[in-house]
């Protein structure tokens, strides 16, 4: 497989994804979200650069994508994936900061 860098055209999918699920968000409210300036966030479709490392984390932390599909791998998914519901199961269990609760929710999910 030739590798070619889709940062610009995934980074667009992202902005669109995030306007259909809020209509109302503005450019500087999702480039604050993504820990950017709004003309940083508006260059990288038109593939005026990219982020750093770091910036490059915040974006698939908050948009709950993998790096290697930001950047354009487009291999098909892994079988052993994890959904987005499952994901956000683990989250919210990641979440929990009691010991006792996690133990009980674990303790329901075997029910």
């Amino acid at each position: 497989m030739v590798w070619k860098n889709k940062f610009h055209e995934r980074i667009n999918q992202l902005w669109k994804h995030a306007k259909e699920q809020n209509r109302k968000i503005t450019q500087t409210e999702y480039a604050k979200r993504l820990g950017v300036t709004r003309n940083a966030l508006m260059g990288w479709p038109r593939g005026s650069g990219q982020p750093d490392v770091d910036g490059l984390v915040r974006i698939v932390t908050t948009e709950n994508v993998s790096l290697s599909w930001l950047m354009g791998d487009e291999r098909p998914k892994v079988e052993n994936e994890l959904l987005q519901d499952e994901l956000a199961l683990v989250n919210f269990f990641r979440g929990i900061r009691s010991p006792e609760n996690k133990d009980h929710l674990l303790w329901l999910a075997k029910r």
